[in-house]
């Protein structure tokens, strides 16, 4: 008798393991302010216990390490130390029940192993095909960087003599649509100035989408020759009004308009949205010092992070080579 109940335990203790097994893939959707990001978790265990990865596939982002992987009587935890980012769930059948945190906000978000279907968000402000006014998509070429740049080009009608605006996105690589966790604001607005009478010219960062060229060695002063080879192209097209070329820039795009109007007599006017106002390091320290906060730093490690990227900045904004302060960085980083 008690040898049965001695088997039996083994094999109840062995059946409980099998069923609480957690590595693998476990797939969830945060769903934040109407916006929909799919988060997988890679569970894999060794003889130090459970170790994860973290991907993000609606922001491109894939491996991400994750800092600490605890799994105990059915509770699970995922921390993401760098991004202050902390799952916690508990194992109930084929879901893990939990609650995603980060930036001192908290989210119910529950994960499974099958793979998250996102559910479609209507958004009535985009436009649906057919357009009321001619779309065509175009290819230009950049002669100084030797690529080839793809967009789109809307006009009020298919004939005519029309001004043309030329849309330039913000930081980090953007498609002709500027598209960012579904939303496209540039295709809202060519939408709207193409229906009032005003064609736009809008494409592909360099390296994205259908276009050319590498975008991760691309500075600013680049990005102004793709902007400079979309004026050059819109001058050989019949139906723009050569005297009325504008150029409309966004966040970092609001830098590069006036970079190219300072230089060229080509660019009739310019509008910026959300431009720069004060010098790039001071926004970038003031940037990161918002964007900490919302995670849910301290004051005390805040005032470190400033610090030591103020040091870096100074050191960019004296130098006078590319190749010594690559050197003087690295030797920074390494201390």
């Amino acid at each position: 008798m008690k040898t049965i109940s001695i088997l039996l335990l083994i094999l109840f203790t062995s059946f409980s393991s099998t069923a609480q097994d957690i590595t693998g893939q476990w797939n969830g959707l945060l769903k934040v302010q109407g916006i929909q990001l799919r988060l997988v978790f890679n569970v894999s265990k060794s003889d130090n216990g459970f170790s994860s990865t973290m991907d993000s596939p609606d922001q491109g982002a894939k491996d991400i390490p994750v800092t600490k992987t605890t799994f105990e009587n059915s509770k699970i935890k995922f921390e993401v130390a760098n991004a202050m980012i902390e799952y916690n769930g508990e194992l109930k059948g084929d879901e893990i029940i939990g609650t995603f945190k980060q930036g001192g906000q908290e989210f119910s978000m529950n994960l499974s192993r099958k793979a998250i279907e996102k559910k479609e968000i209507i958004r009535p402000q985009e436009p649906t095909k057919p357009y009321p006014y001619y779309s065509e998509d175009v290819t230009f070429q950049n002669s100084k960087a030797n690529i080839y740049l793809s967009g789109t080009l809307t006009l009020p009608e298919k004939e005519g003599n029309f001004p043309v605006v030329i849309l330039i996105s913000g930081s980090g690589p953007q498609n002709r649509d500027e598209e960012l966790l579904g939303h496209k604001p540039f295709l809202i607005i060519s939408d709207y100035l193409t229906k009032n009478g005003i064609g736009v010219l809008r494409y592909d960062d360099r390296g994205v989408g259908a276009s050319k060229g590498k975008f991760e060695n691309a500075t600013s002063a680049d990005f102004a020759t793709d902007v400079e080879s979309a004026i050059a192209y819109l001058k050989t097209r019949k139906e723009v009004d050569k005297k009325k070329i504008g150029l409309i820039g966004h966040s970092e795009g609001g830098l590069i308009a006036p970079m190219v109007a300072s230089e060229s007599k080509d660019v009739a006017f310019i509008v910026l949205l959300a431009g720069p106002g004060i010098q790039g390091d001071q926004i970038l320290l003031l940037q990161m010092k918002l964007i900490g906060k919302a995670s849910g730093a301290n004051d005390k490690y805040l005032r470190k992070i400033e610090k030591t990227n103020r040091k870096a900045f100074d050191m960019v904004n004296k130098s006078t080579s590319i190749e010594q302060l690559n050197i003087d960085l690295t030797r920074k980083s390494q201390r």
